[in-house]
């Protein structure tokens, strides 16, 4: 802007070139500085936390999965034995077995699965650990808590994950943030961050699907 100004027309005869070393100098000097601030301040100062978010799971983590179709999500939780049951995409049904559990598998005979939503949403013990397993049973979604500054996407046939330590109670919005058909807008959850001592109350009355 000052320059815009100092050199406007009527002061056209007061400019003097600069020589080219100047020139250079200043078309060098901002490609230095943003290439400082990309390298130091995205790589080196972003590891710690995308390690956080994608590294080596913590030990003594909390492993939940949840499935995104169109347009909802549904989440798993292990029973008693503290394993998650193998699936078939072949049992998939939407009201009897939405996520395929086998039933010749013992440790599918006690998970846990619920469509998430308002009134039944997804729980989580405040200060622990979880690490959230991703799929998606037909297109691209992404699973995304904006206030827990999480999100990632869900591929078909691949299992992704994310993983984070919630520490304030309270009720959080899950959107999708990857367009995934016209009722993208009602792919909504919720997540309910809640004291240890309530979250293994509401654990302990839960019954396995197939109980």
């Amino acid at each position: 802007g000052y320059l815009a100004s100092r050199f406007r027309e009527e002061n056209a005869a007061d400019y003097k070139p600069v020589s080219r070393k100047v020139e250079w100098a200043w078309a060098a000097a901002p490609f230095l500085l943003f290439t400082v601030i990309a390298e130091i301040g995205v790589i080196a100062m972003g590891t710690s936390v995308w390690q956080e978010l994608y590294g080596e799971t913590p030990e003594g983590a909390r492993e939940v999965e949840v499935t995104g179709k169109q347009f909802e999500w549904i989440v798993r939780y292990p029973g008693k034995d503290g394993k998650f049951g193998r699936t078939l995409a072949k049992k998939v049904h939407a009201t009897r077995n939405p996520l395929g559990l086998d039933k010749n598998d013992p440790d599918a005979l006690d998970d846990i699965v619920f469509p998430i939503s308002k009134n039944n949403p997804m729980r989580l013990p405040i200060d622990q650990a979880v690490v959230i397993k991703l799929r998606s049973q037909d297109v691209l979604h992404s699973f995304t808590v904006p206030l827990f500054r999480v999100k990632q996407d869900l591929i078909p046939g691949l299992t992704t994950k994310i993983q984070f330590r919630p520490i304030k109670s309270d009720t959080f919005e899950i959107a999708c943030a990857e367009l995934c058909g016209l009722g993208h807008y009602r792919m909504q959850g919720w997540v309910k961050v809640e004291a240890q001592k309530d979250f293994n109350q509401w654990l302990a009355k839960q019954k396995g699907w197939f109980e």
